[in-house]
């Protein structure tokens, strides 16, 4: 049996009540934990206001709940009652819930919700409440802000708000420092091909690179310019140049 489906306006009251029970310091009757079962380079760009993910690189590699007795430090639900621990658990599209909240009610947990059609349905619906940041999307754009879902909620208000929390959400993959273009890049080493966020200074730096080790790679890429804005092609577009003299 799978979670029960939250609307994009049900979803968004449960939240709105949750966060404003923490900032009270008021605390729950029954403990909440929202979880992100995205992949790592998803969550980078943005998520939900409170929202906890694991320390993996892909969603593949999610173990929550799944500890066995002894305690797991990075699987938030190795302590939690089972039956009394409402779980919320979001993705891009709804799918990845649907899969993960059979695993945990197999395992034993009682509440557990989604939300139905994921994030950018809601994004559709309810534009950026509770929403920090942009959605990653799996196409050449990579990210879209929330007022591409709902523009015309979209006030300069809130597109002031948007810019603010963008350049405290993301920071560059190399050096750590803010950034304020929330827009991956593929490593410039060919059989490396990381998706990760970087700052300009770091682009020319590191030559495209996402390390110093990439940056020795024989296949590497010409460096794309900074902004983001530019994808590399497919691999057999660069399979007889001579990466090596680039």
């Amino acid at each position: 049996m799978r979670a029960i489906p939250l609307t994009p306006s049900q979803w968004r009251s449960r939240l709105e009540a949750t966060n404003k029970s923490d900032d009270a310091s008021t605390g729950n009757p029954n403990m909440s934990i929202l979880l992100d079962m995205r992949n790592g380079y998803e969550w980078d760009v943005g998520h939900f206001h409170g929202a906890q993910r694991p320390n993996v690189d892909c969603f593949r590699s999610t173990s929550f709940g799944l500890s066995q007795l002894e305690v797991n430090g990075s699987d938030l639900l190795a302590c939690v009652d089972e039956e009394k621990t409402d779980i919320f658990m979001y993705c891009t599209g709804g799918i990845r819930c649907d899969i993960y909240s059979t695993i945990l009610r197999q395992r034993g947990f009682k509440n557990l919700y989604t939300l139905k059609g994921g994030v950018s349905h809601y994004l559709e619906n309810e534009g950026p409440a509770e929403w920090v940041g942009n959605l990653f999307v799996f196409d050449s754009r990579l990210s879209l802000p929330p007022s591409a879902y709902k523009p015309e909620i979209m006030t300069e208000a809130n597109c002031t708000q948007e810019l603010s929390e963008n350049s405290s959400l993301a920071r560059c993959y190399i050096c750590g420092s803010e950034l304020s273009e929330l827009r991956h890049r593929n490593c410039a080493n060919l059989d490396c091909n990381l998706l990760f966020l970087c700052c300009t200074g770091c682009v020319k730096d590191f030559r495209g690179c996402c390390c110093l080790r990439c940056t020795y790679a024989s296949r590497r890429r010409p460096v794309l310019p900074p902004g983001g804005h530019q994808r590399y092609k497919k691999w057999h577009y660069y399979r007889d140049l001579d990466l090596h003299s680039i």
